[in-house]
């Protein structure tokens, strides 16, 4: 009789809630599988949980001027009057005091049938220090054309005045990169892309200055260790959340930045919160292998001026300017004298999440055809039992 129990249980079918469990398992299994294309990452402690106490040195006072220079001088899509008054503000601002190294990287790109002339602005401080490792600091500079998102369509032919999207970013760098020369801090460089924001428009795609400058520049990125991009970094009770190619791609880099900020109480504006993925100028650099965070105000949930008329200075705050200048100002400190965290952020694989949707899907298929299988054989194993009684 014990043998005939042990056959029968041989015998015994899956339950069906068993197969749905088996396909569950599958597919949270499946959700995590990007993770094997994650960086290796050593785990660095350089932002300690206590705050040091400095006299910061970022003027958000003279970041807001610089924003407010770039708003004055109008629309600033590639091509315009304003756009080349800009170029001449960058390069004006960083050698007003010192001389630094300014390569204006030009190329063409044709729109609506014309060559349009872009340049990217990529600027080197003095003494610059090819010993250590280097990163990128970097905003777009350009406005977008339309503004195709104004709660009236009158004014959707009507240009941005990207006094956040566009202004913001350059005002703080501009900013930032002098206080990180008083420091003597070398081993960067400040990089304004053109084009960025001008995606379905005229034919024209998004983030075109930042991928011909990946694209042109292998030998200067071998020797990038990390990259920290700003865009929409200067409105009213701006939020700031983990984007989640940044969070995915360079982790490390990200917890310091927003660690830093908690140590400093702007948790208001760093929020430690998962958000969607980006598409922005972070992400030539994460697909060269390059860890690249965004720092970047949830345009989509809470800026409702984004890529209308209205972004312009009436939402530009200060205290925004500051929490974002006082947080990279102490933070890059201390990044800079730790070398062990900066070893230990090392070149990857991109995945785009193209990729890990196709990865997911074929998992899924499977598992639903297997699942079918299961059911098709019960059925013939119901049928030869009929048939055989």
């Amino acid at each position: 009789m014990q043998n005939g129990k042990n056959l029968k249980r041989k015998e015994k079918k899956i339950p069906h809630h068993n197969l749905d469990r088996v396909l569950f398992f599958l597919l949270l299994f499946s959700s995590s599988i990007n993770l094997l294309h994650l960086p290796s990452h050593a785990e660095f402690d350089c932002v300690g949980a206590s705050v040091q106490k400095f006299n910061f040195k970022f003027n958000a006072s003279n970041a807001y001027e610089t924003i407010k220079k770039q708003v004055n001088y109008g629309a600033r899509y590639p091509g315009s009057l304003g756009i080349e008054k800009t170029r001449k503000l960058i390069a004006n601002e960083l050698q007003s005091s010192i001389n630094w190294d300014i390569n204006f990287q030009n190329f063409t790109k044709k729109w609506n049938e014309e060559d349009v002339k872009l340049v990217n602005i990529i600027c080197q401080p003095p003494n610059f220090d090819v010993s250590t490792p280097n990163f990128l600091l970097m905003a777009h500079y350009d406005t977008r054309l339309w503004a195709t998102s104004d709660p009236d369509p009158e004014r959707r032919r009507d240009s941005v005045p990207g006094a956040n999207d566009g202004a913001s970013g350059v005002g703080i760098l501009l900013e930032l990169g002098k206080v990180l020369v008083e420091y003597g801090i070398t081993n960067f460089r400040l990089i304004f892309f053109d084009a960025e924001d001008q995606g379905g428009i005229l034919g024209w795609d998004w983030l075109v200055g930042s991928r011909y400058y990946v694209s042109s520049k292998d030998s200067e990125l071998q020797d990038i260790s990390w990259a920290i991009l700003l865009d929409m970094v200067g409105a009213i009770n701006a939020t700031f959340k983990r984007e989640r190619n940044s969070d995915m791609y360079a982790k490390v880099l990200l917890d310091q930045i927003w660690d830093e900020a908690a140590n400093l109480n702007y948790s208001n504006y760093f929020i430690n919160e998962s958000w969607k993925t980006i598409l922005d100028d972070h992400v030539p650099f994460l697909q060269a292998g390059i860890p690249a965070i965004d720092i970047i105000d949830d345009f989509s949930s809470r800026y409702n001026p984004w890529h209308t008329t209205y972004d312009n200075l009436t939402y530009i705050d200060v205290d925004t300017l500051e929490a974002v200048g006082y947080t990279l100002e102490s933070a890059l400190q201390k990044l800079v004298q730790s070398t062990d965290w900066m070893n230990g952020l090392t070149r990857f694989n991109y995945v785009s999440k193209f990729t890990i949707t196709v990865v997911l899907g074929s998992i899924i298929m499977i598992s639903l055809i297997v699942r079918s299988s299961g059911k098709d054989a019960r059925k013939i194993g119901k049928s030869n039992k009929i048939n055989n009684s």
